[in-house]
């Protein structure tokens, strides 16, 4: 992985987009760890993220494996 700017790029975007999907579940699965205002930047970035998810997935020529892997 290659560190760019601030962003970290990765080969396998689909991989990061799960990762960072599963820690915001893992975030807004206990929001006593969080300020309210947190709490819903949170929800709202996991709603985008899996937005952004089906459309990866729903594309054309996106592959079987890519619609099955969670």
């Amino acid at each position: 992985m290659d560190q760019c700017g601030g962003e970290i790029w990765s080969e396998d975007p689909a991989r990061e987009l799960n990762n960072e999907i599963s820690e915001l579940q893992a975030r807004v699965a206990f929001p006593q760890h969080w300020s309210s205002g947190e709490h819903e930047q949170h929800i709202e970035k996991l709603r985008q993220l899996n937005y952004e998810k089906r459309r990866l997935r729903d594309q054309p020529g996106s592959s079987p494996m890519e619609r099955t892997h969670h």
